[in-house]
């Protein structure tokens, strides 16, 4: 659907669907209302616009403290007026929150699991006491001329809750399966309600319900806050008398922002380009389904995608995300992979469900990340331990801190670090009773004098050991210490930024790397 600065519309996102059957998600286009009360409510409807074909997606970018002053600005839209004027400050004078309800996911689906999503909902059903129903998180929606699809499917329960219960609920559930990866899902039913209010220079005040738009010059200021002018940004007031900054912006522009925070500048051009279409592909993949209850798509953290605002970004990054517009990573052709990456893999990457217990993802299973596979199952400790002693994989380059590394904990430290979770008294033995392709420990058991723990969950493992680097490790006792002997930085699973550092120096492009780590995809341009 091409689109000119003339005819920038919006287009509105269906994105919930809560029937047993597989449902096609349209999209439809709506003109933007020329009253700014009208726009908030469209704005939560996961609308984006377009701009020369390129979408515009919202950035959440800081919260302000009422009396901050918003300086070199040409106007303000406020109800159905625009001001012109260069500055004020705001105050928000009441304010009631948005009506969120949550779903319990017991279990992500695969698609070729969806013919028998009854039978695994009647499952569920009897194993937590509650009706459940299969939850299509995402849509199918229109980009120009291309068609995308970042659907993923649940069996959630059918009952909605508040935040309060749902999390009860959650930890209930999560102690009951620990081998299963559940999660509550936002479900929005009510827009936040508000009154903003805008003190001008020359003393005037205007009472804004909801939201203000913000036409800016160069050099915008909000407080202390340099941000990039001539673009749109939109103050809306949340809890606590603060108000909520959100910009409108290209997804390229916020992608040159993202870079620099996920890959370092001497990174060769080509590793930049895989990884700032892994970086895209993210973003198109949560449009959506996250932060559903606000006006923006994405936040500045790394909850989404860590935004870096103040500064110039750097010409490489620049032309890394200029030589790849428009261009993401599909699977099936139309469906938006899951784009994840780490530090350091070692050497051998994870299948994302050993590491989240999610549902299997083709492309997403764990790969040798060397010129040749070797003959070895490091599931089996004999294996690991032979893969170790290697230094096989991402060429083991001098900037890779953690391709292999030896951490050693005293005694005492790793029995407080263990006791705090669960009184085990002294620590006998740590057994890892389940390792993925990476060898990387999804349940582990450790044995104490007064009892064992067992923990599941390849993060859950990381962090009781003190943020250890990576759950792919062995474990031995020496004097006094136990000694942790492992590889990697972080889960494995999908892109191993190190690995794809070594990739670009040997020349290879930012495809064959992005192939090497995400089989079975394609890199597609889809505006």
């Amino acid at each position: 659907m091409a689109q000119s600065e003339k005819e920038s519309e919006k287009v509105i996102w269906v994105y919930k669907v809560r029937k047993y059957i597989f449902f096609l998600c349209f999209f439809f286009v709506s003109t933007l209302s020329a009253d700014i009360s009208q726009e908030f409510d469209f704005l939560h409807s996961a609308s984006f616009s377009f701009k020369n074909n390129v979408p515009y997606i919202r950035v959440h970018v800081k919260s302000y403290e009422n009396g901050t002053k918003i300086e070199n600005i040409k106007s303000f839209e406020c109800g159905n007026s625009e001001i012109a004027l260069k500055s004020f400050t705001f105050s928000v004078s009441s304010f009631t929150p948005a009506v969120v309800k949550y779903k319990i996911a017991f279990q992500e689906l695969a698609q070729s699991e969806l013919r028998s999503h009854a039978e695994k909902a009647k499952l569920w059903s009897m194993k937590s006491g509650m009706e459940t129903e299969i939850f299509v998180h995402g849509a199918i929606f229109s980009i120009n001329k291309s068609t995308i699809d970042n659907r993923e499917y649940f069996i959630t329960s059918k009952e909605l809750f508040d935040k309060d219960e749902s999390e009860k609920l959650l930890n209930k559930f999560r102690e009951m399966f620990p081998e299963h990866n559940i999660v509550s899902i936002p479900v929005h039913e009510s827009n936040a309600s508000s009154l903003i209010n805008v003190k001008t220079d020359d003393g005037k005040t205007y009472k804004c319900p909801n939201l203000l738009l913000i036409h800016p010059k160069a050099g915008f200021m909000a407080g202390n806050d340099d941000y990039p002018g001539e673009k749109n940004y939109f103050l809306t007031p949340v809890a606590g008398g603060k108000a909520e900054l959100v910009i409108e912006d290209s997804v390229e522009s916020i992608l040159q922002r993202i870079l620099p925070g996920e890959m370092f500048l001497s990174a060769p051009l080509e590793t930049l380009k895989a990884q700032a279409v892994a970086a895209r592909t993210d973003i198109f993949m949560q449009l959506g389904k996250r932060h559903v209850s606000e006006i923006w798509h994405i936040c500045s953290e790394v909850h989404c995608q860590k935004v870096i605002w103040n500064g110039k970004i750097d010409s490489k990054f620049v032309q890394a995300v200029k030589e790849t517009e428009g261009e993401v990573i599909l699977f099936n052709g139309t469906h938006v992979a899951r784009s994840p990456y780490c530090s350091s893999a070692g050497g051998r990457t994870e299948d994302i469900r050993n590491v989240w217990f999610t549902a299997e993802k083709p492309y997403l299973s764990g790969v040798w990340d060397g010129d040749k596979p070797l003959d070895l199952d490091l599931s089996k400790e004999a294996d690991l331990r032979t893969f170790l002693q290697s230094d096989y994989g991402e060429d083991n380059i001098k900037m890779n801190k953690r391709h292999r590394w030896e951490v050693r904990f005293s005694e005492e430290k790793i029995e407080n670090l263990l006791n705090a979770r669960k009184k085990i008294g002294k620590l006998v033995s740590i057994n890892a009773l389940s390792r993925g392709v990476s060898g990387r420990i999804y349940k582990i058991e450790f044995a104490g004098t007064e009892g064992k723990l067992i923990v599941y969950g390849e993060l859950n493992v990381r962090k009781l050991l003190d943020n250890l680097y990576s759950s792919a490790f062995l474990a031995r006792r020496e004097k006094n210490e136990w000694v942790f002997t492992g590889m990697g930085w972080g889960h494995g699973v999908g892109m191993s930024q190190m690995g794809a550092v070594s990739l670009g120096r040997k020349g290879k492009d930012f495809r064959f790397i992005l192939k090497r780590y995400y089989p079975k995809t394609e890199i597609s341009k889809i505006y």
